[in-house]
């Protein structure tokens, strides 16, 4: 077996010193550099699995050497960066330009030598590609345009990376889709992918926001030990409950721990704006800058229709049994032309609808569009994460535009949940009397609605 190679950059002979007597007893083989120029040559002469990188130098400093080694093509090894106080904001801005991670000064053995290791196994993720990046499933990114393409190399370069990642984008753009492909394809994709959203930690969650304890969230945390902890839509908490859920997980130690955090924000803008408005705490925000990605809406690459189309009728026919079904060129051009206020999530309502619907053959444009004239009326184009339609919302009083949108949630969850009513008062969180009356009130049969899903 090789040993592992590792370059150390800094202009203190104390701390290159420590730190390659250090790494040494750790059966790694380590190389100090005093300056840029030697680190370069290093680099050229034998290319090392990690380097650790000071920020502040006498000749270059370490962002700028960083930025020349990126400037030439992938790097093929990680770049963990080292500052002193009152320098992590440079730290943090490294990051977009190709740094792992970073360590602050003075340094924490532990912290070191985790960093380190985690920075090991991204290197032999880069030179490595996992079997998980040839899967097909769920947790594609589709379509060729420039968007998609743009896309994916960003997921690529944040794949190996340990800060907290947080997805921008509308609602049913795909942002849930794309932490599941940077998972897939990270180091840790042998990790779980803890979801605080799902009904158990759901539950946890309230009750450590509501009642908050230093280890209200150790649980959540060590169940997501060598892989992603997903918190969700922090738009769906208040900045107060934003600002305690950073205070728990740091309480928790998810940095020190080999976990990755990762969230969703809602809307077309970026975090900024959202802090702007009262509706972000800057803490929470500042924690995810680095590793923030915008999902672009549908209509912003509306040439992937057409892939996007076929990708979900294969797998929907694959992982569902539904029916194996084409889109002709017509219906391709007429859903080309939608402006998809539901994104992604809308269009695959779509394709779910016409192969369940459908009687067989090819889908052609008259189907398509009564396809989408069934999910208007429905309130379809609010399924999975997709929001309706605000501007026909914003003409209708609260009351009816409230009951609107009930309707259309509870209709998705009653034709997810196969018309169980016990499912759907835990998905809705409403207790079974309260949920009978309701879906009375908005005159939704359940056991019509069961037989229109089977």
């Amino acid at each position: 077996m090789s040993v592992e190679r590792i370059l150390v950059v800094d202009d203190e002979p104390e701390i290159r010193r420590l730190l390659q007597e250090i790494l040494e007893d750790e059966g790694y083989a380590v190389e100090a550099a005093a300056n840029a120029a030697q680190a370069r040559t290093a680099v050229s002469r034998q290319r090392p699995d990690v380097v650790l990188l000071d920020i502040w130098m006498s000749d270059e400093d370490g962002v700028t050497l960083l930025k020349h080694w990126s400037s030439q093509g992938p790097l093929g090894y990680t770049v963990i960066m080292m500052s002193g106080h009152g320098t992590v904001e440079t730290a943090v801005e490294a990051t977009r330009h190709g740094a792992f991670d970073y360590i602050e000064k003075p340094l924490s053995l532990a912290r070191l030598l985790l960093t380190v290791r985690r920075g090991i196994e991204a290197s032999r993720t880069l030179r490595r590609p996992s079997v998980a990046t040839q899967r097909d499933d769920a947790s594609q990114l589709v379509g060729a345009s420039g968007k998609l393409r743009r896309l994916r190399e960003q997921a690529a370069a944040n794949a190996v990376r340990h800060e907290w990642l947080l997805a921008g984008g509308e609602c049913g753009a795909g942002r849930r889709t794309l932490l599941h492909y940077l998972h897939a394809r990270s180091p840790r994709h042998g990790g779980a992918f803890v979801d605080l959203g799902e009904p158990h930690w759901a539950q946890l969650l309230e009750r450590a926001l509501n009642h908050p304890q230093a280890d209200a969230l150790k649980e959540p945390v060590a169940a997501a030990q060598g892989g992603f902890l997903f918190v969700g839509d922090l738009l769906k908490l208040q900045p107060p409950e934003q600002a305690t859920l950073l205070e728990l997980l740091e309480a928790s130690d998810p940095e020190g721990s080999d976990v990755r955090v990762a969230g969703m924000l809602g809307g077309d803008v970026q975090p900024a704006s959202w802090i702007e408005r009262g509706r972000l705490d800057p803490g929470l925000a500042k924690r995810f800058e680095a590793g923030y990605i915008h999902v672009p809406a549908l209509r912003e690459h509306a040439e992937d229709v057409p892939e996007l189309l076929q990708y979900h009728a294969d797998r929907l026919h694959r992982e569902e049994g539904l029916a194996y079904r084409q889109f002709t060129v017509a219906a391709q051009n007429r859903l080309r032309h939608h402006r998809w206020p539901g994104n992604v999530a809308e269009l695959v309502s779509l394709v779910r609808l016409v192969l369940v619907t459908g009687r067989g053959g090819d889908v052609g444009a008259d189907e398509a569009e009564d396809a989408l004239g069934t999910l208007k009326l429905r309130g379809d184009d609010a399924l999975g994460e997709a929001p309706p339609a605000y501007d026909e919302l914003f003409e209708l009083s609260l009351k009816e535009a409230r009951e609107r949108f009930e309707r259309a949630y509870l209709l998705h969850w009653l034709t997810e949940t196969e018309g169980n009513i016990s499912r759907l008062a835990e998905q809705a969180g409403v207790e079974r009397t309260h949920l009978y009356r309701k879906l009375r009130m908005l005159g939704i049969e359940p056991r019509r609605e069961r037989r229109r899903s089977g």
